[in-house]
């Protein structure tokens, strides 16, 4: 059987005392560390520091203190605490393909593109559910929430588009809406087919602009309402959003 170390000979001694009420100073807070670290260390608490050996025996709850410290360091030592289990975590949509839109190429080196945004998709970009946190939007920071972000290779050039809200400025309960477009020449010299009419359906919302190059473009603002219950103040509407160029 193995000797009992001084510690667990201390913490044995101090455990057989009876309990009387009394408070902890701080400033033997701050010494209770570096005396629980030198009792593992294997030093005579009571030689080594008599003055704070006493006020353990007379004070219970600094007793009670020290004890505590000096068993829970010797279990985590041993190994003895059990791992603090992970919450379970729902990472399938990691492994679901993500859903590319439908490029369709016309007569005259035209093309179209449309994406769908579900309810449960524009919920998620406001509210991102479990293990994400985000607090209430603030005016005065501004928040801005990226809606869509994709690239689409059409006749030799990547075509990058955003599109991303924010709070109106210049009106209450109303988002402003930007879509942001950038254009990198791939395998051909032709050069990108602009303007390009973008059009965007949210809720009730319907309305279509002109971009005549790269850069971004202002949709007309949102009315809040249109698409956030103001019961929950959640979205309620998904949206769709096309481009075409103009023949």
């Amino acid at each position: 059987m193995n000797k009992p170390t001084a510690s667990q000979r201390l913490a044995a001694h101090l455990a057989q005392l009876d309990r009387k009420s009394g408070q902890i100073p701080p400033e033997e807070q701050d010494m209770l560390s570096l005396i629980v670290s030198r009792a593992l260390q294997g030093e005579n608490i009571a030689e080594q520091y008599p003055d704070y050996y006493q006020k353990l025996l007379q004070n219970a709850d600094l007793r009670e203190a020290f004890l505590d410290a000096l068993a829970a360091i010797e279990a985590d030592r041993a190994g003895a605490f059990s791992p603090i289990p992970r919450p379970a975590v729902e990472l399938n949509f990691l492994q679901q393909p993500s859903i590319k839109p439908q490029i369709d190429i016309h007569a005259g080196n035209t093309w179209s593109v449309s994406w769908q945004k579900t309810l449960e998709e524009i919920q998620k970009i406001f509210s991102p559910p479990d293990l994400a946190y985000r607090a209430e939007p603030d005016l005065l920071e501004e928040p801005w929430f990226t809606i869509l972000r994709d690239e689409i290779p059409v006749g030799g050039t990547t075509y990058s588009i955003t599109l991303d809200c924010t709070l109106a400025t210049e009106h209450e309960h109303r988002l402003a809406v930007f879509i942001s477009l950038a254009v990198t020449p791939n395998t051909s010299p032709a050069q990108p087919n602009f303007p390009i009419r973008a059009e965007l359906q949210w809720g009730t919302y319907q309305y279509s602009v002109e971009i005549p190059a790269e850069g971004r473009v202002r949709f007309p603002d949102i009315p809040y309402e249109i698409i956030f219950d103001p019961a929950s103040n959640q979205p309620r509407a998904g949206l769709s959003l096309s481009l075409a160029t103009v023949a």
